[in-house]
């Protein structure tokens, strides 16, 4: 595979947040013709370094709480793995499946109305794995920040929010389709999504500004795959004593001024806060761990994991929608 050069890691952080961005404005900005952003795009899928582009979606206006599953396995044969992970691709309500490496083996997400929601939905998805589970923990994520890559890219920093009280908006089909459609592909056309909801394209369109206007839909991201840019890709798990909300302000602004750091998260259960991080080398996060601990005394311990492989591209609305 032929390096990244600095156009190619220009257009990914260019690309990340305004993902759905037509290919002549992308080659403007990159000064390059729309042709060779297209041929840049492609290439960078078909290496795999591109591995899809999702979209930010606000769960919690959609009355929805995310749920993540951490799994520690034992007698769990490669076979069984293998087909664990199949099955957890063909599940309605899991959004994220990843392998890892570290205190836990795998983590899921599940998206879910309420907790009784979530317990129905995970025991239907490990009727029959359960018996492999070693160990296991949970945690609801509640506000999620969301940080451009500035270890690829030196470019100027912005924030994505994922904020805010449990809401019940309700969706009609048509946007509940286009929804499904955009969080699996953030670059479909409108003509194509118009196809999907036998409306316009300009139809089609007007209701994704609405969806923007409305914090549903946020932003349109890049999937990275970063262990092929030769970088580490780590999850840091927070544990904060007396946390406060000023203080878990504070920390995310710090974190949020980290190149190395790409979200932040506030969870309920294992830890208070949690970040994630893309690194070259390992003293990298340990450096911002060094200088977070001395800012920070509250954070009495921390552990780390390192994501191995993700199985398929984020899904922030993983509910398949079809015209009735």
């Amino acid at each position: 595979m032929k390096p990244l050069d600095a156009r190619d890691r220009q257009m990914l952080f260019t690309l990340d947040f305004q993902a759905r961005m037509p290919l002549s404005q992308l080659g403007k900005k990159l000064k390059i013709s729309k042709q060779v952003a297209k041929y840049r795009i492609e290439r960078l899928q078909k290496e795999k370094i591109i591995q899809g582009f999702y979209t930010d979606i606000n769960a919690s206006k959609l009355g929805l709480a995310i749920y993540l599953v951490y799994l520690k396995f034992h007698h769990l044969s490669p076979i069984q793995e293998k087909e664990f992970i199949q099955y957890l691709g063909k599940q309605r309500n899991v959004g994220v499946s990843v392998s890892l490496n570290g205190k836990w083996d795998y983590t899921f997400g599940i998206w879910a109305e309420s907790i009784i929601h979530f317990k129905k939905a995970y025991y239907e998805i490990m009727r029959s794995y359960e018996k492999y589970v070693a160990q296991k923990t949970i945690m609801i994520e509640t506000d999620f920040f969301y940080f451009k890559p500035r270890q690829i890219w030196n470019g100027q920093n912005s924030q994505i929010m994922m904020t805010g009280e449990l809401e019940y908006r309700k969706l009609d089909q048509k946007d509940r389709i286009i929804l499904s459609k955009l969080a699996q592909d953030a670059r479909i056309s409108l003509v194509d999504l118009g196809k999907s909801v036998s409306l316009s394209p300009h139809a089609v369109k007007s209701r994704i500004k609405t969806l923007e206007k409305d914090n549903v839909i946020l932003g349109y991201r890049v999937m990275i795959n970063y262990p092929l840019l030769k970088c580490l890709h780590y999850r840091v798990f927070l544990h904060i004593e007396n946390a406060t909300e000023q203080k878990e302000r504070s920390i995310v602004e710090f974190l949020g001024s980290k190149k190395q750091v790409i979200s932040v998260t506030k969870t309920i259960g294992y830890c208070e806060l949690e970040f994630r991080a893309v690194i070259k080398e390992m003293q990298e996060i340990y450096d911002v761990l060094e200088e977070l601990r001395s800012h920070y005394p509250e954070i009495k311990e921390y552990d780390l994991l390192a994501y191995y492989k993700f199985h398929s591209v984020l899904n922030y609305y993983p509910f398949t929608e079809e015209v009735r």
